[in-house]
């Protein structure tokens, strides 16, 4: 599979969400309460409109995605190559009618043990229009502009930065976070769309301590913001090289700049 497939693949999946979304009402109705997590409507949707996809084109591939798990569509069928997938990052912006979410889809030509290296393409789909992705080794885009792109009128450094039920907060991270008026912070709610709005360059990092990202939520946004230049790790600085569909419960550094990513590596690990 190139990356132009993948962005067609990618395209018909938002177009059907857009009319799921306008064609009914109810897209947001929790079905399945999970442990950290909640499965609606508009999930289940974006997994079908995958499925409806590989079918189209008589593909088989194996699946790593939040709703479903790790599958094999068609059932039974013997995989080309595997995908991973976050049919809605952001369902709660979906919910609310907040048009900040995105579909995430990673793509390896391996069918068994895939770790983040082992990602070739990926591809982020905005709800809203723009689509970021990258081939590894052959660099980023957003639209077709490589990224970073350059970023005109911004006038402090941005920041989103996710607490809200952590266990613990670095008390750090509190005096940065109350400490200065030359930064903006932002917590948008889609963490995949937000790391690509780092390797943009209009976010200069963000920062998860709340232990709760999985595999899928960052595959495609991890190799958009490598290929842009910019560097993802835990919070001790560790880059993800454990499989995708084993990374679970982590938190996470994301940065353009390693000036910028050693700070908030820094403020993290202070006590």
């Amino acid at each position: 599979m190139d990356i132009e497939e993948l962005l067609e693949i990618s395209s018909e999946i938002r177009d059907s969400i857009r009319t799921y979304i306008s064609e009914t009402e109810d897209h947001g109705e929790v079905i399945k309460i999970r442990a950290q997590d909640v499965t609606r409507k508009i999930d289940l949707f974006a997994e079908e409109a995958l499925e409806n996809a590989l079918h189209s084109r008589d593909r088989c591939a194996r699946i790593i995605s939040e709703e479903l798990g790790d599958h094999v569509y068609p059932k039974g069928g013997e995989p080309e190559f595997t995908l991973i997938f976050d049919p809605i990052d952001g369902s709660t912006n979906a919910t609310l009618g907040i048009p900040f979410f995105c579909s995430s889809i990673a793509y390896s030509p391996n069918v068994k043990h895939i770790t983040f290296e082992d990602v070739q393409a990926s591809v982020v789909a905005t709800i809203y229009g723009k689509t970021y992705y990258a081939v590894k080794g052959e660099h980023a885009w957003v639209d077709g502009t490589l990224l970073p792109r350059e970023i005109r009128g911004k006038t402090k450094r941005a920041f989103s930065i996710y607490t809200y039920g952590a266990d613990s907060i670095p008390d750090a991270m509190l005096q940065f976070l109350t400490g200065t008026k030359k930064m903006v912070i932002r917590v948008l709610g889609s963490i995949a769309l937000e790391i690509c709005l780092v390797a943009e360059g209009a976010l200069d990092a963000v920062i998860d301590v709340r232990d709760l990202v999985n595999g899928y939520d960052i595959a495609g946004a991890s190799l958009i913001l490598k290929e842009a230049g910019g560097i993802i790790t835990d919070l001790k600085g560790k880059e993800f090289g454990t499989e995708v569909g084993r990374t679970h419960n982590v938190s996470l550094i994301a940065a353009l700049e390693p000036g910028v990513h050693a700070e908030m590596l820094e403020i993290v690990s202070l006590k």
